[in-house]
């Protein structure tokens, strides 16, 4: 039998702010998280707990949306395998759990992403990268501040 590792990913729609949503996680989930400097200007908020390293991201959803992504992976290094990282492992999805555990916990609603989901939080990245990036193509830009 494979070894497993855990994964999860989730999301929060909030008018609160990252910093405010970072506590209350962290509250439910009884770790702190701390502000890093990440590439590309992006400030994750990341703690670990059992085993997984959360992320903590801002991001702008379906309609623009405001939305916090919480994902989280393994990290520990006795969990890969040299030459093949954690490919040799299965992974579990907690995510089910994880939002009814931090809905209750936290008070705010939480979900896992839909497909639709993912790919407008992919065309404000992206839209955002261009703008950090200097590349003039005006319709990207626009679809960042609309």
């Amino acid at each position: 039998m494979r070894r497993q590792v855990i994964c999860l990913d989730v999301r929060v729609d909030t008018g609160e702010t990252q910093e405010q949503v970072a506590t209350r996680v962290g509250r439910a989930l009884n770790c702190t998280f701390t502000e890093v400097e990440q590439p590309k200007n992006r400030y994750p908020h990341v703690a670990t707990v059992f085993g997984l390293r959360l992320r903590l991201i801002g991001a702008l959803g379906i309609g623009r949306k405001e939305v916090c992504k919480l994902v989280g992976h393994v990290t520990d290094e006795g969990f890969r395998t040299p030459g093949k990282g954690l490919s040799e492992h299965d992974q579990v999805d907690i995510s089910a759990y994880v939002v009814d555990l931090l809905t209750m916990r936290t008070g705010l609603r939480w979900y896992q992403p839909t497909a639709e989901d993912r790919a407008a939080e992919n065309k404000w990245a992206a839209a955002y990268d261009d703008w950090l990036g200097g590349v003039d193509d005006q319709r990207r830009i626009q679809d960042l501040y609309e």
